[in-house]
């Protein structure tokens, strides 16, 4: 018991929305028998102000068919049972709702702290239940305690309360002997209305108590350790030793991607060192030049390596390359703000490539080339 005391001690957070689903699915939940005690009792409380002389009036009507029989009936043993068995159907068909109803409400009072929960798990052997150490264990814990006085006083004030009811009304029941039978009956009901709602009572002050208190046991029962939700969240999101690596391989294939794509490019911006940007524009399926590889450093190197070994022109615009480096993912549009700096780097691309050596001069490379302030990485350092 004391490891116990200990453990639970330790359980100091509360329990996680997978941890009441997996308790919901083995059949773990709060369920208050008192607030069942109170539907049941209350509901037949109900039955007897609504329909007390409907019932009264049936079974009335049940006794006497079960006491008027002809004389060829008493005499023929054959036709009892037929008798017997009209008058089971008649008792049936006044009972039937009744206990119909109390079981629906029996049913509705035990979903109230926990919800609906359908499971046969509980009903698997388990031999844990079988270990007498655990067993002495549960019987001699504090919920059980606790349970067990709060039920003693539940049970002992229901009682004190009935002996009461009975002896002020003592006279009353001696005088229902020699009163004409419906009078009797709707006296009785009367007397049983009374003493049914004051039980009634005591049995809704103790359910209002009894609700919350099963709610809190069920989730204090289900409080986790840190270690708990460190391999609940382990388990959920996947060790993250294997999730380094499936990014890792991402990461491996993206830039594979990325790389396999640099030939393509209409032209690689650089710093000239630091930076590279590759950039490519399709006039009929784009609707602005696309950043499609950017890198620095090691990885900048090697997009100016395969750049140059497919042919893709290098210029060299350091404000403009730094800018796109910070502004632009790959695979995606360069913003408007760079539009004009970038369209005068295609438009020099495409003059070199319309230019034949001994025919002309050699287009000359854009200068100043209009970059606004704070997209420039450099501009913050300044």
């Amino acid at each position: 018991m004391a490891d116990n005391d200990t453990s639970q001690e330790d359980r100091q957070l509360e329990p996680s929305a997978r941890k009441l689903q997996k308790a919901r699915a083995e059949g773990q939940i709060a369920r208050s028998r008192d607030l069942v005690h109170l539907a049941v009792l209350g509901t037949a409380l109900g039955g007897f102000m609504l329909h007390g002389p409907a019932i009264g009036q049936a079974a009335l009507e049940l006794i006497r068919h079960g006491l008027r029989f002809s004389r060829s009936q008493a005499m023929e043993p054959a036709l009892m049972p037929g008798l017997l068995g009209a008058n089971a159907s008649s008792a049936l068909y006044v009972v039937l709702p009744c206990v119909a109803a109390l079981a629906v409400m029996a049913i509705i009072g035990s979903m109230v702290p926990g919800g609906v929960g359908f499971t046969t798990k509980p009903l698997m052997p388990d031999f844990n239940r079988l270990n007498p150490a655990t067993g002495f264990a549960r019987i001699f814990s504090k919920d059980n305690a606790t349970d067990l006085g709060r039920l003693a006083l539940l049970a002992g004030a229901l009682v004190a309360t009935a002996v009461w009811f009975v002896m002020s009304h003592f006279d009353q029941y001696v005088a229902l002997g020699s009163s004409p039978l419906l009078i009797a009956l709707e006296k009785t009901r009367a007397q049983l209305i009374s003493g049914t709602g004051l039980l009634v009572l005591l049995l809704f002050f103790s359910a209002m108590l009894d609700v919350p208190l099963q709610w809190w046991r069920h989730r204090v029962k289900l409080r986790m350790t840190h270690q708990e939700a460190r391999e609940e969240m382990r388990e959920s999101e996947g060790d993250p030793q294997v999730k380094g690596k499936i990014r890792a391989r991402q990461r491996e294939a993206a830039m594979a991607r990325m790389m396999q794509a640099v030939p393509q490019a209409d032209v690689v911006v650089t710093n000239p060192t630091h930076f590279a940007v590759a950039i490519k524009y399709d006039e009929g399926r784009m609707g602005a030049p696309r950043v499609i590889a950017k890198g620095a450093d090691h990885l900048a190197a090697r997009i100016r390596e395969l750049a140059q070994a497919s042919a893709v022109p290098l210029v060299e615009a350091p404000p403009l390359a730094r800018a796109l480096y910070a502004q632009v993912e790959v695979d995606r549009e360069i913003p408007e703000a760079l539009y004009t700096a970038v369209a005068q780097i295609l438009a020099y691309v495409y003059q070199l490539r319309r230019w034949v050596p001994g025919r002309g001069p050699m287009p000359a490379m854009p200068a100043d080339l209009p970059v606004p302030a704070g997209l420039d990485p450099k501009d913050a350092t300044r």
